[in-house]
């Protein structure tokens, strides 16, 4: 038989960092054991689901990297499940529960106060068939209930976890049907798993409780079992459960933020996973050839922001400056560095482009490179830092600022504006050895060479190699902060 995985989110909310992981495994799973890979989405609890969350969820999977077979939608199939739970009703293997929601919870309110695990206490298991007619001319309304067959023992190998067994007398008959005509979540599962013919169910720790109940329908449909495997959860980095207190929790906020889907996809492989060696970085698609549900780890896994980080600037790092230009550029335009519109012009482009080329080795996440290139996206020099003060106080840093806005104004007066910002590196080191030979008999090199020229440029006294800035900036930018920088040194007496 071919493997068939599902992956059932519910469209409630964003797909959760560890929701995701579970998408993954059964993703690479099916891929590995050359099976099928069946999304569903799983929408019957009809006032908190979202059309806009199932499309976010959607749009998250194929961000990922994901793709699959099959596609079904819960909401679609209401019919398929009442017809089941009918069937269930006409072999007295499930009845109708007619207690109001008032008596259900002043029978759990009462159980804990007892000190008693809360369970259905079967009230409506007995009721004759003239006591259900009554009821149901009367047009009370009234839930699905199956029945637990008492004092047995529901065990299951779990393919992590080894060995797990439950007793049916903890469980106590469980609705299948709600009031309001729509499946519980445990019985519409079952239906669709079997018939979809799922044959391997992965999924979080947090399921493993659900399980037994699925095994008891699965059993009473006559449907086959199909094998359960239950991932550990993700923690924080202080041992607790992963929430919003420790930052990001949903695919789309560290997309915003600015990690590569390669990246995510190929950390959230080896949480709880690891392909038997030292590699750790490496792209879903060789995945596959590797992955093995025994190689599993029960243990639960902790979520490092700074692994994340690693491994993405590695994959920033892989792209070309044109992809990565592409990608920042959306970036400067919600900090408003740039409007849109600017991208149209060929200056803007080309600064976005040498920017990405300096900055690539800087970024850890794309949203930094705003950080590295606001800026270079004024005409002025906004601030010059301490460091650069002093700089500007050595009695040699005025002699080169100057020497070198006559390389630049030479160099200007050559170059059309339009073809200001094709000012390559080479160009710029040439500039730069220019200035050097016209300071050669004053002994200026090094640092005091390059120093004040890089604090004229920048007003600070580290960043990208001075070629990089120069080329980034444009030689009429440079000559504006230039002479900026001369009036600076001139109005403060330094």
């Amino acid at each position: 038989m071919t493997p068939r995985f599902r992956f059932a989110p519910s469209p409630t909310g964003g797909l959760h960092i560890g929701t995701a992981r579970t998408a993954l495994f059964n993703w690479l799973a099916a891929r590995s054991m050359k099976g099928k890979f069946i999304l569903r989405i799983e929408d019957t609890d009809i006032k908190r689901s979202s059309s806009v969350y199932e499309q976010s969820i959607i749009n998250d999977l194929k961000w990922l990297g994901l793709d699959w077979d099959e596609f079904y939608r819960q909401s679609e199939r209401i019919r398929v499940y009442r017809d089941f739970a009918d069937r269930m009703l006409n072999q007295n293997r499930a009845y109708r529960c007619f207690c109001t929601p008032e008596r259900l919870e002043k029978l759990k309110k009462d159980q804990y106060a007892a000190g008693r695990m809360s369970k259905y206490d079967n009230r409506c298991r007995g009721l004759s068939g003239s006591e259900i007619e009554k009821n149901l001319k009367e047009g009370k309304k009234f839930a699905i209930r199956f029945k637990v067959e008492s004092g047995r023992e529901i065990a299951f190998n779990d393919l992590i976890r080894g060995n797990i067994t439950f007793k049916s007398d903890v469980i106590g008959d469980f609705i299948i049907i709600k009031s309001d005509g729509t499946p519980s979540y445990n019985f519409a599962v079952v239906v669709d798993d079997g018939d979809m013919k799922i044959t391997h169910v992965l999924r979080g720790e947090d399921h493993i409780t659900n399980t037994a109940r699925q095994i008891l329908l699965f059993e009473n449909l006559g449907l086959k079992l199909p094998f359960f495997a239950h991932l550990s959860m993700i923690l924080g980095g202080d041992g607790s459960k992963l929430s919003k207190r420790h930052g990001a929790t949903t695919v789309s906020q560290f997309r915003e933020e600015g990690y590569l889907a390669e990246a995510m996809s190929n950390y959230l492989s080896i949480l709880s996973w690891s392909p038997g060696d030292e590699e750790e970085i490496f792209s879903i698609r060789d995945i596959p050839y590797k992955f093995k549900i025994s190689g599993i780890s029960k243990s639960p896994a902790v979520f490092d922001m700074d692994k994340l980080k690693w491994i993405n600037g590695i994959y920033i790092r892989r792209k070309t400056s044109g992809e990565l230009a592409v990608l920042c550029a959306p970036y400067l335009i919600k900090d408003k560095i740039i409007n849109t519109e600017d991208m149209e012009n060929k200056k803007v482009a080309m600064r976005v482009l040498k920017g990405a080329e300096a900055f690539r080795d800087n970024l850890k996440v794309l949203s930094d490179f705003s950080f590295y290139m606001k800026d270079f996206f004024s005409e002025i020099i906004t601030d010059y830092s301490r460091e650069a003060i002093e700089i500007l106080k050595l009695d040699t840093s005025r002699a080169v600022i100057a020497n070198f806005h006559k390389g630049l104004e030479s160099k200007w007066k050559s170059f059309d504006n339009s073809a200001d910002m094709d000012f390559n590196e080479e160009q710029s080191k040439e500039l730069i050895g220019f200035t050097g030979e016209n300071l050669k008999e004053q002994k200026i090199k090094g640092r005091f060479l390059y120093m004040p020229i890089r604090v004229s440029l920048t007003g600070k006294t580290h960043g990208p190699e001075l070629p990089k800035v120069i080329s980034m900036l444009g030689l009429e930018n440079c000559i504006k902060r230039v002479k900026q920088t001369l009036e600076y040194i001139k109005s403060n007496n330094l």
